[in-house]
């Protein structure tokens, strides 16, 4: 024992070196676990975004499809608007396919709104129901920016309907309706009206044939001595809910169009009296003007109510059941099954990608428009709420981006090297060794200057993401389905617009394409005086191969941001030129002092440089 040597404390000194060494090591390697378990996170959420983009339906029409809101009270059910025709050689009634409406957007304090909804409510005999997967309101405009809500004269019911009610009783005082009869259609040469009836299992519409020369069937005109026949009033037992709301809509649009002057005081019945009288042959200028405009309604009212019909010996349009699909469907209703979202619990029903990237922008967003009336603000209001989500996307990214963003200049000389390297073994591709050569030289590269070949693509698992929940949320804001910025449907795609002849979406569509390829340009531009060094035509060469891909990449965001819908595309303006601003801030910065000596000091001892 007593010739034990006794260890010198001094040796203490390294072990507990070491063992802090070990620590950090594997602190470190923690670390980075769990950055690559983050990534692959946000990888896994970003894919399935991008799968669900394709599956779960959105919709430009409101009440329809997937949509977000702030409550229940302000969900939204599907309506249908007519109007009276402008088209002056072809009186009548159309169907308004978009507008700015009242019911949407444009009370400033929402009160008229939220009677509406809450009438509505009432009349499904239920206050707190939901207004189920399809429904439809019939509504008229009568000027710009009014509405009527049509109701029943029978006991002043709003003439809607929803999936989430058993049954309806009529809500109009059916009157007689005369209707043109296929033999009308047949002396106008409308094949077209014939072929539907025929769609639609119309019997006996399928045994006969448009004209002699296209069957050896016998023609329908020869089989159908009147022009109009009825709009049958008698509802069958089966579909009967159907079939009662179908008729209420034929109804209150036919009373709507007796009112207008070119059909008034019997004018109408005149003018089919007429027709009916001369064999459809010399009928007055004026009577033909009538009918026209009126069998342009007719046909767009017969199939979607479903009275397709023909009964040739009552001389009647009944209610169709034998066409099965048709006859459980509302008249008018949306044709994408309603989905509103008001909470987060909801959106986990479609699972993370829209519980943590959609639904929180779409609250931005349904905070600001909010906030305001947007008729009141001419659509200003909107793209307020789309600057909103740029600020909000744009600071999240520059969080996560920020070593490659301040990182640009190192990774500007790193491709530089690289290109010398990758020259300098060209000649050497079928060589194994000097190939294993070229791979480690450029490892070493990487791992000396604390470079990851992945950043850029760890860049784009940040904005992929991002990119799609805006577009989401955009598609799911009823107000924007409505809303005119300029004159543009921020719910359009512009190129479809464009193509139809509507001019004035080919500014949109220049300054998208000016300013993605802004962005693209600048930071090259910057860049340039950089790589501006004596290089020889191999490394020259090299260099412009790796910056093909970029101008690919680059060309890719371009051609996406002319296809989609113009709301988007002001977003990918403002989030383009704050890319731009933000670009041209940092190169100025790093040319400070106050970066030299402060701020580059620092960020190499993070190693973020």
């Amino acid at each position: 024992m007593k010739n034990r040597k006794i260890r010198p404390k001094a040796f203490d000194y390294f072990q507990s070196q070491n063992n802090q060494n070990k620590k950090t090591f594997k602190f470190k390697g923690f670390f980075k676990f769990l950055k690559i378990f983050f990534y692959t996170i946000i990888f896994g959420i970003s894919l399935t975004g991008c799968i669900q983009s394709m599956v779960v339906k959105t919709s430009y029409n409101p009440g329809e499809a997937l949509e977000f809101y702030n409550s229940k009270e302000e969900i939204t059910p599907n309506y249908t608007i007519f109007r009276e025709s402008k088209n002056k050689d072809l009186p009548g009634i159309d169907i308004v396919t978009k507008n700015n409406n009242f019911l949407v957007s444009a009370d400033n304090k929402k009160v008229n709104q939220e009677k509406i909804l809450n009438a509505l409510r009432k009349q499904i005999k239920n206050e707190n129901a939901e207004f189920g997967e399809f429904s439809s309101l019939i509504m008229f405009q009568k000027g710009e920016n009014e509405f009527e809500y049509l109701k029943g004269d029978k006991n002043n019911e709003f003439i809607f309907f929803s999936s989430s009610e058993n049954s309806i009783e009529q809500k109009t005082n059916w009157t007689e309706i005369k209707i043109p009869s296929p033999k009308y259609f047949t002396l106008k040469s409308d094949k077209q009206y014939f072929e539907k009836l025929r769609d639609v299992k119309s019997l006996p519409i399928n045994t006969y044939s448009f004209d002699k020369s296209s069957s050896e069937n016998a023609a329908i005109s020869e089989k159908i001595d009147s022009y109009f026949f009825n709009l049958d009033n008698k509802i069958p037992p089966v579909n009967r809910s159907y079939a009662i709301f179908a008729r209420d809509v034929f109804q209150v649009i036919y009373n709507k169009l007796i009112l207008l002057p070119q059909f008034s005081q019997g004018k109408l019945e005149k003018a089919i009296a007429e027709f009916e009288q001369k064999s459809g042959k010399d009928v007055s200028p004026e009577a033909e003007k009538i009918l026209s405009g009126y069998a342009n309604l007719v046909k767009k009212l017969v199939f979607p109510a479903n009275f397709s019909r023909i009964d040739i010996q009552n001389k009647t349009y009944s209610w169709n059941n034998n066409d099965e699909s048709a006859a459980k469907n509302i008249a008018f209703q949306n044709k994408i099954p309603a989905f509103p979202i008001v909470s987060w619990a909801e959106s986990w029903k479609l699972g993370p990608f829209y519980a943590i990237f959609v639904y929180p922008l779409s609250k931005i967003i349904l905070w600001v428009t909010a906030s305001q009336s947007l008729y009141e603000w001419a659509g200003w209001i909107t793209i307020l709420s789309i600057l909103a989500v740029v600020v909000f996307t744009k600071i999240i990214s520059f969080i996560f981006r920020f070593k490659t963003i301040f990182g640009q200049n190192k990774q500007m000389e790193l491709q530089l090297k690289k290109a010398k390297i990758d020259a300098k073994y060209e000649n050497y591709k079928k060589n194994k060794v000097m190939q294993q050569r070229h791979r480690q030289e450029i490892v070493d590269l990487y791992k000396k200057n604390n470079f990851s070949p992945f950043s850029p693509f760890s860049q784009i698992l940040v904005t992929m993401p991002i990119f799609i929940a805006v577009w989401r949320a955009l598609q799911g804001i009823p107000s924007f389905k409505v809303t005119y910025f300029l004159g543009l449907e921020l719910a359009a795609t512009s190129y479809q617009k464009l193509f139809e002849g509507y001019w004035i979406y080919l500014p949109i569509i220049i300054v998208t394409v000016l300013v993605q390829a802004l962005q693209q340009i600048i930071p090259k531009i910057l860049n340039k005086k950089k790589s501006n060094r004596i290089m020889n035509v191999q490394e020259n060469e090299t260099l412009k191969k790796q910056q093909k891909t970029q101008r690919i990449v680059s060309i890719i965001f371009i051609f996406f941001g002319v296809i989609f819908q113009a709301s988007l595309q002001i977003y990918w303006i403002i989030g383009g030129i704050w890319e731009i601003l933000q670009t041209l801030g940092i190169f100025y910065l790093q040319k400070s002092n106050f970066y030299r000596e402060k701020m580059r000091p620092w960020l190499e001892r993070k190693k973020w440089v």
